[in-house]
């Protein structure tokens, strides 16, 4: 397993390693002050490929939303078919909200991400921006928000080649989130992102998720995951869509 060795499992590291100093933080402050969680399940997919493969990932997030929130989350899907492989999706995200329980608040954000399925040896992105809460009803909440954005990639350009172009655009993301908390403890979450480039909206990206999620036990919770992926101007040789489906375990520590 070429990159699961040693390069994509850095970050998987770090961000356990971020999660074994968690309760020394939180007890500084407040004992329910920072939420740390790790997920295990299997993924599959189709469209550039179709295949089934693991899934782990984790979050740490500053739950102090009253006055900021911060997040930093991370996500690797690895899998192998015989001797191919046919999934090495790496990625990771910072947040941070700044009065989040407000109906407008700024924020910023950064990812990164790796996906040699979609000849993305690297993508980084990052922006400014705003969210407006416009919908608080009992435990149904629904925000927009909207942020200038620099996206950076370097991708291949055939398949197999060690031959790269890289691209940096301005992009305008538009964001729009729903979550609702049943009664019995389960929830449903769907987030939509539209990032035209600013220069030419013909060129845009659109990634589509929902989750439905429900408590097993006091600290284990099940989840079903679907995921719609859309680059309008993909890499040569690359389908537009890839969809990805999703079963996992998430531990709250």
């Amino acid at each position: 397993m070429r990159p699961c060795s040693r390069r994509s499992s850095v970050p998987v590291l770090l961000l356990l390693a971020l999660m074994l100093c968690t309760p020394s933080l939180g007890a500084q402050e407040e004992v329910d002050s920072w939420h740390t969680q790790l997920e295990l399940g299997l993924n599959a997919a189709s469209g550039n490929s179709s295949f089934s493969v693991l899934r782990t990932g984790g979050s740490i997030k500053y739950l102090r939303t009253d006055v900021a929130e911060f997040e930093l989350s991370t996500l690797f899907r690895y899998g192998k078919n015989e001797s191919t492989v046919i999934s090495d999706d790496l990625r990771g995200s910072a947040k941070f909200d700044w009065h989040p329980q407000s109906d407008f608040s700024p924020f910023l954000y950064l990812a990164a991400r790796r996906d040699p399925i979609r000849k993305i040896d690297a993508k980084l992105d990052g922006g400014l921006g705003a969210k407006w809460t416009f919908l608080r009803r009992g435990e149904t909440k629904m925000s927009l928000s909207t942020a200038g954005v620099l996206d950076y990639e370097n991708f291949r350009v055939d398949a197999g080649s060690t031959d790269a172009e890289s691209e940096g655009v301005f992009r305008i993301s538009f964001r729009l989130k729903f979550d609702h908390q049943f009664g019995s403890g389960a929830t449903f979450n769907h987030v939509t992102f539209w990032q035209p480039e600013a220069a030419n909206f013909g060129d845009y990206n659109i990634e589509m998720t929902n989750s439905v999620s429900t408590k097993l036990l006091s600290k284990l919770a099940l989840a079903l995951e679907h995921e719609y992926l859309h680059d309008e101007v993909p890499p040569a040789g690359v389908k537009p869509n890839d969809q990805k489906f999703s079963a996992v375990l998430r531990v709250i520590l």
